[in-house]
Protein backbone atom coordinates (compact mmCIF):
# COMPACT_ATOMS: atom_id res chain seq x y z
CA UNK A 1 0.00 0.00 0.00
CA UNK A 2 2.94 2.33 0.56
CA UNK A 3 4.80 1.87 -2.51
CA UNK A 4 1.25 2.18 -4.36
CA UNK A 5 0.82 5.77 -2.43
CA UNK A 6 4.10 6.57 -2.98
CA UNK A 7 3.82 5.74 -7.18
CA UNK A 8 0.73 7.91 -7.28
CA UNK A 9 2.74 11.19 -5.31
CA UNK A 10 5.77 10.71 -7.24
CA UNK A 11 3.09 11.05 -11.15
CA UNK A 12 1.48 13.93 -9.31
CA UNK A 13 4.50 15.63 -8.40
CA UNK A 14 5.83 15.23 -12.34
CA UNK A 15 2.31 15.84 -13.59
CA UNK A 16 1.72 19.90 -13.94
CA UNK A 17 -1.80 21.14 -14.15
CA UNK A 18 -2.24 23.91 -16.03
CA UNK A 19 -5.30 25.40 -16.93
CA UNK A 20 -6.01 25.85 -20.96
CA UNK A 21 -7.25 29.03 -20.72
CA UNK A 22 -4.79 30.75 -18.26
CA UNK A 23 -2.26 33.67 -19.70
CA UNK A 24 1.28 34.10 -19.85
CA UNK A 25 3.29 36.67 -19.04
CA UNK A 26 3.16 38.16 -22.77
CA UNK A 27 -1.03 37.34 -22.61
CA UNK A 28 -1.61 35.01 -25.12
CA UNK A 29 -3.19 31.64 -24.60
CA UNK A 30 -1.37 28.60 -23.11
CA UNK A 31 -0.82 26.12 -25.38
CA UNK A 32 -0.07 23.53 -23.00
CA UNK A 33 -2.53 20.45 -23.06
CA UNK A 34 -3.66 20.48 -18.92
CA UNK A 35 -2.43 17.24 -18.04
CA UNK A 36 1.37 17.76 -19.48
CA UNK A 37 3.57 15.47 -17.70
CA UNK A 38 7.03 16.97 -17.34
CA UNK A 39 10.21 15.61 -16.46
CA UNK A 40 11.50 16.33 -12.64
CA UNK A 41 14.89 18.13 -14.28
CA UNK A 42 15.76 21.97 -13.33
CA UNK A 43 16.75 23.33 -16.29
CA UNK A 44 19.41 26.10 -16.67
CA UNK A 45 20.57 28.29 -19.56
CA UNK A 46 24.20 29.36 -18.99
CA UNK A 47 26.79 31.18 -20.52
CA UNK A 48 30.29 30.45 -20.93
CA UNK A 49 32.55 33.02 -21.05
CA UNK A 50 36.86 32.82 -21.96
CA UNK A 51 39.23 35.00 -22.76
CA UNK A 52 41.22 35.12 -25.76
CA UNK A 53 43.63 32.21 -24.85
CA UNK A 54 40.85 29.61 -23.62
CA UNK A 55 41.41 30.64 -19.95
CA UNK A 56 37.82 30.70 -18.22
CA UNK A 57 36.65 34.20 -16.88
CA UNK A 58 36.10 34.88 -12.92
CA UNK A 59 33.28 37.71 -12.34
CA UNK A 60 33.12 39.83 -9.49
CA UNK A 61 29.61 39.43 -10.12
CA UNK A 62 26.89 39.06 -12.62
CA UNK A 63 23.38 38.67 -13.30
CA UNK A 64 20.66 38.53 -15.85
CA UNK A 65 17.96 41.24 -17.17
CA UNK A 66 14.95 39.63 -19.12
CA UNK A 67 13.14 42.63 -20.77
CA UNK A 68 14.61 44.96 -18.90
CA UNK A 69 14.03 43.56 -15.17
CA UNK A 70 16.73 42.30 -13.38
CA UNK A 71 16.94 38.48 -12.34
CA UNK A 72 19.49 37.45 -9.56
CA UNK A 73 19.26 33.59 -9.65
CA UNK A 74 20.31 31.98 -6.37
CA UNK A 75 23.40 30.44 -5.82
CA UNK A 76 22.02 27.14 -4.60
CA UNK A 77 20.36 26.23 -7.76
CA UNK A 78 24.41 26.69 -9.67
CA UNK A 79 27.48 25.56 -9.14
CA UNK A 80 30.35 28.14 -10.57
CA UNK A 81 32.95 26.06 -12.44
CA UNK A 82 35.30 26.70 -15.79
CA UNK A 83 33.88 30.15 -16.19
CA UNK A 84 30.14 29.09 -16.85
CA UNK A 85 27.47 31.26 -15.58
CA UNK A 86 23.80 30.47 -15.20
CA UNK A 87 21.45 33.21 -17.16
CA UNK A 88 18.51 32.08 -16.57
CA UNK A 89 16.48 28.69 -14.97
CA UNK A 90 13.41 26.81 -14.96
CA UNK A 91 12.31 29.34 -12.23
CA UNK A 92 12.25 32.42 -14.84
CA UNK A 93 9.28 30.45 -16.46
CA UNK A 94 6.52 32.75 -15.35
CA UNK A 95 8.85 35.68 -16.78
CA UNK A 96 9.05 34.23 -20.33
CA UNK A 97 7.03 33.63 -22.82
CA UNK A 98 6.28 30.61 -25.48
CA UNK A 99 7.98 32.75 -27.87
CA UNK A 100 11.47 34.19 -26.59
CA UNK A 101 12.13 37.12 -24.18
CA UNK A 102 15.20 39.04 -24.59
CA UNK A 103 17.89 38.03 -21.90
CA UNK A 104 20.79 40.18 -21.34
CA UNK A 105 23.61 38.87 -18.90
CA UNK A 106 25.67 41.04 -17.30
CA UNK A 107 29.15 40.43 -15.82
CA UNK A 108 31.59 42.92 -14.14
CA UNK A 109 34.98 42.82 -13.10
CA UNK A 110 36.25 45.77 -10.89
CA UNK A 111 33.15 47.13 -10.49
CA UNK A 112 33.39 47.95 -14.02
CA UNK A 113 30.67 45.67 -16.52
CA UNK A 114 32.50 43.10 -18.74
CA UNK A 115 30.53 41.28 -20.34
CA UNK A 116 26.97 42.84 -21.95
CA UNK A 117 25.64 39.20 -23.68
CA UNK A 118 21.99 39.15 -25.45
CA UNK A 119 20.24 35.90 -25.87
CA UNK A 120 16.83 34.95 -26.73
CA UNK A 121 15.22 32.83 -24.09
CA UNK A 122 11.59 30.97 -24.27
CA UNK A 123 9.61 27.95 -22.79
CA UNK A 124 7.95 24.81 -23.78
CA UNK A 125 5.31 23.28 -21.42
CA UNK A 126 7.46 22.19 -18.93
CA UNK A 127 10.98 23.91 -19.21
CA UNK A 128 13.09 27.06 -20.40
CA UNK A 129 14.58 26.64 -23.40
CA UNK A 130 17.35 28.57 -25.68
CA UNK A 131 15.74 30.42 -29.14
CA UNK A 132 18.78 32.12 -30.35
CA UNK A 133 21.90 33.43 -28.90
CA UNK A 134 25.24 32.28 -28.30
CA UNK A 135 26.05 30.17 -24.95
CA UNK A 136 29.97 30.80 -25.69
CA UNK A 137 31.66 34.31 -25.27
CA UNK A 138 35.15 34.99 -25.74
CA UNK A 139 36.47 38.62 -23.87
CA UNK A 140 39.34 40.53 -23.23
CA UNK A 141 39.22 42.02 -19.90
Amino acid sequence: MKNLLFIFCFISMAATCQDKNSKTKDQKENPCPPDVICTMEFKIIDLEIKNNEGEAIVLDEFYSEIDGEKVEIPDDVYQLKDGVYPVATDGQMKDLSFDGNEVIFFGLMDGKKVVEHKMTIGKDCCHIQLVEGEQKVIISP
